[in-house]
């Protein structure tokens, strides 16, 4: 992050000249519908501040590697996670059916994957980037932006000019939680994915929403942020019991801390799906058969995926966008939804 310190990136020279990001990366990657004397223009400003290091980048980029890569961090890094896996099928189909092909590169935490896209863009392994848990201030993002390199992500942030795919997690907080208030509960606890990321953000937002636009107040001692490795969902239901807290539902961020949540209950002698109402999200494969079935939203992977690669390759092939896309997951009932139980968790 140093060189960011004495050489400005493109919105330096887009500000210098008085022209968009836009027109002045398509100047300086040598694009036909820009003029000469634009073209001109911003190649001498940008040699005027010293924006040499785009300069290499731009001239690497048109030896096209044909290549996509997607580049993961934790939790995706587990390729046998349902979601990566379908959500790689749509993207690679969606590459391969226009000439590209798609590489994964694998990051053990966030900081190593910001390393990895730097060197990616910078020693011309690939053409563009995907990646998501994307987060409100994202530098990943800055940094692509301020390159003008190519890429999608699978998630918003707090900006609202670059290109992304997402399921409509705040309608899936809203809707989860209406559904569990019109079954007759008032004490929902919601166990949220990690609020670092901006989709946990928009899902938590929906789940408080509901609760305000029917007349309930929000129970701080309700909500609990759960990891994968660290206070799982079980932990989270296991603290919720121990302090007496007493949700009659649950709404879960994932299926995950969901079916973590259903054992910590049974260790304490409550049914889920009897005693306490539990809805979860992802539907991932396990969802279906625990006992009971766990209520749980669906989202088409697979179709996410394929927006995702048709997005990068009308990027790739200079289409300004940006290209944003908001999709809706499915409810899918089975036996965890259900009214409160008379005299249980109260």
């Amino acid at each position: 992050m140093a060189e960011q310190a004495y050489r400005p990136g493109i919105r330096g020279v887009a500000a210098h000249v008085g022209m968009s990001v836009s027109t002045v990366s398509r100047a300086l990657n040598g694009y036909s519908d820009v003029s000469s004397d634009t073209r001109r223009k911003v190649e001498r400003a940008a040699g005027e501040l010293g924006y040499r290091a785009s300069f290499a980048a731009s001239s690497l980029r048109t030896q096209n590697t044909q290549t996509v890569t997607f580049m993961v961090s934790k939790p995706w890094t587990k390729f046998v996670d349902p979601f990566f896996l379908g959500l790689l099928d749509g993207v690679e189909l969606a590459l391969q059916a226009q000439g590209y092909a798609l590489q994964v590169v694998m990051a053990r935490e966030y900081e190593k994957e910001f390393e990895m896209i730097r060197s990616a863009v910078e020693r011309n392994r690939c053409d563009g980037l995907l990646f998501g848990r994307t987060r409100p201030v994202d530098e990943r993002i800055e940094w692509l932006q301020d390159r003008a390199f190519p890429f999608v992500t699978v998630g918003r942030t707090d900006k609202a000019d670059h290109d992304w795919v997402e399921v409509d997690h705040y309608k899936i907080g809203y809707q989860a939680t209406e559904r569990l208030i019109r079954l007759g509960h008032d004490r929902i606890a919601h166990l949220t994915t990690p609020l670092r990321y901006t989709y946990s953000n928009h899902t938590l937002q929906g789940y408080r929403d509901a609760l305000h636009a029917h007349g309930l107040s929000r129970d701080p001692e309700l909500e609990a942020e759960c990891y994968l490795s660290r206070r799982t969902g079980a932990d989270a239901m296991t603290e919720l019991i121990a302090r007496g807290v007493g949700p009659t539902a649950v709404f879960c961020g994932n299926d995950m801390i969901a079916v973590s949540a259903m054992e910590s209950m049974r260790r304490f002698g409550i049914r889920p799906g009897t005693d306490v109402a539990v809805i979860g999200c992802d539907d991932i494969p396990v969802a279906a058969y625990v006992t009971p079935g766990l209520t749980t939203f669906r989202q088409d992977l697979d179709s996410l995926g394929m927006r995702l690669g048709r997005m990068m390759v009308a990027r790739l092939r200079g289409d300004p966008g940006p290209h944003q896309e908001l999709i809706e997951a499915e409810l899918i009932p089975r036996g965890t939804d259900v009214p409160p139980a008379a005299g249980v968790a109260k």
